[in-house]
């Protein structure tokens, strides 16, 4: 016991590390952290918090190879924080790649079966794809337009934007809650940041927004929809993370394409939306995060795939379902929460857009009607896994592994740490868009909206404590049942998280999954990807002699060089 405690100090030391020295050498760097800088300095703080709430939950959550996790996670917070600081460098991809690689010492706590290792690959192949566009704006000359577009494809491919989200739902299907938790608070929001400080600030262009500005609306729709039918709590929050990461890049759309307009109402709404990205994003990091450790526990102690088989599991580990329900009631846009101040905030800045002339707010409305069905799809997703793992009456028969009184310390300090900031934030938020970097973009009419949705976030949270501490609420003499009064208490009573998309599954549902419940856009692309590759396996079995198979695979070869030395020589020579 002795020698694991000291163990654990160990690690939790190199975790502090490799989080908090990249931030330290930013801060002392001279770089503007309140200027233009700024997405850098947050993205920073953002990967210390999570950090620490992230080896918070590996104490309850990993039993063995705790210093092979706590390696992987050193390493991996160091070079992602590198990532933030090399600029354009070689070492922006080669740190990518090394923060990538450590996740193999992150899952080390882990037993490696065929889901384990699908999410490694995912998550190698994202990284190693986005990473060679990564290369090519760092090799291609400043001025050169083509770097930013190389650029904002790689960040556009590790976010997991809507088209080259394929790698998420399998990395989330495989990998240990704490690490999911980490990938969603820090790594998948750190090209967004990027993003920010090297590509809105000089690309000005509107089309190039316009043309990101369908395919984010079309990913939170498709998001919203594939989340509420999974049936996999852990693709289905994975769906749900696509439907918050495209609508930050819906965010980030429409302020970039009326940055340099001249008109009084677009400007309001690039400054706006620019604010209300910045929002999103820490609702984003925090809430998901939160979602990701307390929903893919319940998954490792149940050690199962579907949710319906997880129903009620959340009672086991001890903590009051209303601590445990703060990410859902986040996602649900309940007053208080951070949730809340974005989804409402989106809808005060749609209000402004409907009161624009038909003109100027015609590309936009559209739109709409996707994005607000998938977000809410998205946050029904959150409610029916709450009401279904944490409210619902578990099965008496389901053996579980052991929890103690330690593991549920630690699982508490863990989500209780991001349960305060989901609290915390949006009553601090008037003070906090008062910063240098966020003022100038802040409307005295956004601020006002803003300032009011914060005081009824203080005044909610301020009743639940007083119920909470005070016990104000009613209390329950005579416990009833609604089966005729016989005290029938089995879990057949309880309600799966199947009952709520099931209704709309043979309308809806049927569109976007397949009947073993796997979205019908992914699968098909992965079935063309398959067949393409049993294309080569059939050349291979189709010929007896080697040499044959050989000059084959030396024709093919040198088709796609031929095809790639043609695509550089137009490349220069056209110049596009």
């Amino acid at each position: 016991m002795e020698e694991s405690r000291k163990f654990s100090l160990l690690g939790l030391v190199l975790v502090a590390l490799g989080a908090l020295v990249p931030l330290v050498y930013f801060l002392n760097s001279g770089a503007d952290a309140l200027g233009e800088d700024f997405p850098i300095l947050l993205g920073l703080v953002l990967q210390v918090y999570i950090g620490f709430s992230a080896y918070m939950l590996v104490q309850s959550y990993e039993t063995e190879f705790k210093e092979m996790v706590a390696l992987g996670y050193a390493l991996f917070w160091f070079s992602l924080g590198v990532c933030y600081l090399a600029g354009k460098s070689v070492l922006l991809p080669v740190a990518l790649e090394i923060a990538s690689f450590s996740t193999i010492l992150i899952y080390s706590g882990t037993e490696f079966g065929k889901k384990q290792i699908e999410s490694l690959g995912s998550l190698l192949l994202a990284s190693g794809l986005s990473a060679l566009f990564l290369v090519a704006w760092v090799f291609l000359p400043d001025d050169d337009p083509r770097g930013l577009i190389f650029l904002s494809i790689g960040l556009m491919i590790k976010s997991g934007f809507s088209g080259f989200h394929i790698w998420l739902p399998k990395v989330n299907e495989g990998g240990p809650s704490h690490a999911l938790g980490a990938f969603a608070g820090a790594l998948e929001i750190f090209p967004l940041l990027l993003f920010c400080r090297y590509v809105l600030p000089v690309w000005h262009d509107p089309l190039f927004y316009q043309i990101i500005f369908p395919f984010a609306a079309l990913g939170v729709f498709f998001g919203g929809i594939t989340s509420f039918f999974h049936k996999d709590p852990k693709k289905a929050l994975a769906y749900s993370s696509i439907e918050s990461i495209n609508f930050l890049w819906l965010c980030i759309s429409i302020s970039g394409m009326f940055q340099m307009s001249t008109e009084k109402d677009l400007i309001f709404l690039s400054k706006s939306f620019y604010i209300l990205f910045f929002i999103s994003l820490l609702h984003h990091s925090f809430s998901k995060t939160f979602q990701l450790f307390s929903i893919g526990l319940i998954a490792r102690l149940r050690n199962s795939y579907a949710t319906d088989e997880m129903k009620g599991i959340g009672r086991y580990i001890g903590i009051s379902p209303l601590w445990m329900g703060v990410g859902t009631f986040s996602y649900a846009v309940i007053p208080g929460t951070l949730g809340f101040v974005s989804e409402a905030t989106y809808l005060f800045l749609n209000a402004q857009i409907l009161d624009m002339p038909l003109g100027r707010s015609v590309f936009l409305l559209p739109a709409m009607i996707f994005i607000f069905f998938g977000i809410i799809l998205g946050g029904f997703t959150h409610i029916r896994l709450y009401l279904s793992l944490f409210l619902s009456y578990p099965n008496p028969n389901i053996q579980l592994p052991e929890w103690n009184q330690r593991k549920k310390f630690w699982v508490i300090s863990s989500v209780g740490s991001l349960a305060l900031m989901i609290l915390i934030v949006p009553v601090a938020l008037p003070w906090i868009l008062k910063l240098p970097p966020l003022q100038p973009f802040v409307d005295s009419m956004l601020f006002d909206w803003i300032f009011t949705l914060s005081i009824v976030s203080a005044l909610t949270v301020v009743f639940v404590i007083s119920l909470v501490i005070f016990k104000w609420a009613h209390k329950i003499k005579e416990r009833k049942f609604w089966d005729c009064g016989n005290g029938y208490m089995s879990s057949e009573l309880s309600i799966p998280a199947s009952v709520f998309s099931e209704p709309l599954r043979n309308s809806l549902g049927r569109y976007f999954l397949t009947k073993e419940g796997l979205s019908v856009i992914d699968q098909s692309f992965l079935n063309f990807c398959k067949r393409v590759l049993d294309f080569g396996e059939y050349l291979v079995s189709k010929e007896e002699h080697h040499d044959e198979e050989v000059s084959k695979y030396l024709a093919i070869s040198s088709v796609f060089l031929i095809l790639i030395l043609s695509i550089l020589i137009l490349g220069d020579w056209g110049k596009f």
